[in-house]
């Protein structure tokens, strides 16, 4: 009897304990995640909220739905997120995406989003509570607005400097500032590519200062130039600004200019192209000015000059008017005409990316080869008017013979009249 009992009882303990594992098991199990993108939102801009439920249990889950959403007001979103979900069988997961915007007036902080979510198990009802955080950084308050110079030539080293404006009102602190130039065609002399500035008021410019050297070799063209803005805004989140600058290689090229040579009427100029690149179609030009006069063509064409290289280029000229000497000793007129005198000439040509240019430049003549020059003009003049004033006095003197030998004949005649 007693052994009859006992199997009656482990029967039972083992129906029990069946039914007890089965509505164990038969059960839905839902979990949440919520997560915000993009981590942190400036005022003004969209972000999205991902949800993601997972059955974990063995039953199905229905009557999921989201029955209440908890926000501050600078949270706004983008429809209507309360309403019924799909139901989720037992290992499956679903992904909800949830828009919304910040306002325009939201202050720099961190606002918490929070879920309610409700799922039906067997014949009762459970709430999942879920929260989220939603990161409101300040305004990109930081901004390069000038940089100059913009365009630089080959070789050449120069002071750039940069301007950031801080447009936001609030300060930003430990800013630091870095730029670079792919294939380092623009280097700093004497310090880095990067600047700590310690603070920026708000609606203040703060000014960047830095010798560069631009590489002899560089290319004519437009060259990226990289900036990096890393700061600390008020809400102690580090923020990273990037954008890129277009700066000018020109194809500009320099000349000198001396006098080569200079005689009575012509002047030999030697043109030299001191530059990095090839000048083409050179035109001197010498435009009229009182220093000197140009006879014939006041231009010659040099054609193309390559860097390095130099061409002489020859003009007819005058120093001054002789044809009429004023009434002055020969040394005031050679000390008028040898004081030292700037001749401007004038070259145009086309450089390396194609642009018309034109430049200037001075070139002294050299008083001793002026009072060559004067020298001989005047005393080309002074023979001249020595050759005339002989030539005049021949005429008189055959003029003079001519009439007394007619004198002579005429007496003669009257003579053997009277006999």
């Amino acid at each position: 009897m007693k052994k009859l009992i006992s199997i009656i009882f482990s029967i039972l303990i083992l129906i029990f304990s069946i039914n007890l594992s089965k509505a164990v098991v038969s059960e839905p199990i839902i979990q949440a995640t919520l997560s915000v993108s993009p981590a942190s939102i400036a005022p003004g801009n969209e972000g999205y909220v991902q949800l993601v439920l997972k059955n974990s249990g063995s039953d199905v889950a229905t009557g999921i739905k989201i029955s209440q959403i908890s926000y501050d007001k600078s949270i706004v979103p983008s429809g209507s997120w309360v309403g019924d979900l799909s139901p989720l069988a037992p290992g499956d997961s679903a992904i909800y995406l949830f828009k919304f915007k910040v306002s325009e007036n939201a202050s720099p902080g961190l606002y918490t989003l929070t879920f309610y979510i409700e799922y039906s198990a067997d014949s009762t009802t459970k709430t999942i509570r879920q929260n989220t955080i939603v990161s409101v950084q300040s305004v990109s308050a930081l901004e390069v607005v000038s940089m100059s110079p913009n365009s630089l030539k080959a070789g050449e080293k120069v002071e750039m400097k940069f301007v950031i404006a801080n447009k936001g009102n609030s300060p930003v602190n430990n800013v630091i500032f870095t730029w670079s130039s792919p294939g380092n065609f623009i280097l700093p002399i004497g310090s880095g590519n990067r600047v700590l500035i310690p603070s920026i008021e708000g609606n203040s410019n703060y000014e960047i200062k830095t010798e560069v050297s631009v590489s002899p070799s560089a290319s004519p063209g437009i060259y990226p130039l990289n900036i990096l803005i890393q700061y600390t805004d008020k809400t102690g989140m580090n923020q990273t600004i990037s954008s890129v600058a277009g700066i000018e290689i020109s194809g500009e090229t320099d000349f000198d200019v001396s006098m080569e040579e200079m005689t009575t009427n012509s002047l030999t100029l030697a043109i030299a192209n001191t530059g990095a690149y090839t000048a083409y179609s050179v035109i001197v030009k010498i435009p009229q000015q009182s220093s000197l006069r140009v006879l014939g063509s006041s231009t010659s064409i040099l054609g193309n000059l390559n860097a390095g290289d130099y061409t002489i280029a020859t003009f007819q000229v005058s120093l001054a008017n002789f044809t009429n000497i004023p009434s002055q000793t020969r040394e005031n007129i050679t000390r008028n005409i040898t004081s030292e005198r700037n001749l401007l000439v004038e070259i145009s040509y086309t450089d390396a990316l194609g642009i018309r240019r034109s430049v200037q430049k001075e070139v002294t003549l050299i008083p001793g080869a002026l009072a060559g020059t004067a020298r001989t003009l005047l005393t080309q003049r002074s023979q001249e008017g020595i050759l005339t004033s002989g030539i005049i006095y021949i005429v008189i003197g055959v003029v003079g013979i001519i009439c007394i030998i007619a004198f002579l004949k005429l007496r003669k005649r009257f003579q053997r009249k009277k006999e």
